[in-house]
């Protein structure tokens, strides 16, 4: 009975120390930020301000989150004007790739305007919609800038934006879930069982590399973009949709970019109707791949072309952003 019971008790001390162990090496490996409740409304939820994150699942990157809790290399002054206010996914908030090669600070060091990121995971572009006139309404930008994986979008997520009843994302602040956030082994292993379990992409920003003929309801997808520009209008901000699609490589080495072409398109002229301005990544990602053999998505450590935008990606991104910037002025 002796013997039984100091088993037990080295395995669970063994346990412990694992535990132990394990957490330390996920501070620098997967340290992912707590949620916050952002009571302006400008995102559904944001991270704990001030604090070290880390990154390795994909490439290897780290960082701090600024004042507010968002991924920016500057804290926020409501005293310093807002020239460009980025919003959008995972992709545009950046944890995989270092702060100084994010979408945002390579645009600020081709601008002279002040650059400001309020991208966090899993808001894509209909939650981006729900809250542009909260973000409008605190930073007061000139430019407008929102991110989007995917142009096609359900009638349901297309009538929650318009009637402002979309489910929010929950910041999960509270109970036993707050708790299991503040540990990163945890957090890593959840993510890893989510991953496993996931049969089919959860949020806007995980598009699928394929083309489907499918195309929005056109009532409903030209009132959201009505809706958006009105609030665009109410703020004398101007709004640029930043389209990137899915990419994959061919056994032959050719390039496939994926997405929805007949939504991309019906997407852009239903844009330019009203007054605005639409990025599609489209023919940079295929340029950059014929000249070069570079691709937007992926790290050292991942499957080739998958995940979220590298530091290419993110280039490409800040100069054909750029680009419209110069145009329009």
């Amino acid at each position: 009975m002796k013997q039984r019971i100091k088993k037990i008790c080295k395995i669970f001390i063994s346990g412990v120390f694992a535990f132990l162990i394990l957490t330390a090496f996920c501070y620098f490996y997967y340290n992912v930020p707590v949620h916050k409740n952002n009571t302006d409304g400008s995102t559904d939820y944001k991270w704990e301000p001030n604090v070290f994150y880390s990154r390795g699942t994909e490439g290897f990157a780290s960082g701090r989150t600024n004042n507010e809790g968002f991924v920016n290399v500057l804290d926020y002054n409501s005293e310093t004007p807002i020239d460009i206010l980025i919003m959008g996914s995972s992709h545009i908030q950046a944890f995989e790739v270092p702060i100084r090669q994010s979408t945002t600070s390579r645009l600020q060091e081709l601008t002279d305007k002040n650059v400001y990121n309020i991208g966090v995971s899993s808001h894509g572009f209909s939650t981006c919609c729900c809250n542009l006139e909260a973000a409008a309404e605190k930073y007061e930008p000139s430019y407008i800038v929102i991110e989007t994986g995917t142009c096609f979008f359900s009638e349901d997520t297309l009538n929650g934006v318009i009637s402002g009843t979309l489910a929010e994302i929950p910041a999960h602040t509270g109970g036993i879930a707050a708790k299991l956030q503040k540990n990163q082994f945890l957090r890593l292993l959840y993510a890893q069982v989510v991953n496993y379990n996931k049969k089919q992409p959860a949020a806007e920003e995980d598009a699928v590399v394929k083309d489907t003929a499918e195309k929005n309801n056109e009532e409903l997808l030209t009132k959201v973009l009505e809706k958006v520009k009105e609030t665009a209008t109410n703020h004398d901000a101007k709004i640029i949709i930043a389209y990137h699609p899915p990419v994959a490589v061919n056994s032959d080495a050719t390039l496939i970019i994926g997405g929805n072409r007949a939504a991309e398109e019906q997407f852009a002229k239903t844009c330019k109707e009203n007054d605005i301005y639409f990025l599609n990544m489209n023919e940079r990602f295929a340029e950059e791949y014929e000249k070069s053999y570079i691709l937007p998505y992926g790290f050292i450590n991942t499957t080739v072309g998958s995940g979220h935008l590298n530091k290419y990606g993110h280039k490409m991104m800040a100069e054909e952003l750029y680009k419209i910037i110069l145009e329009v002025e």
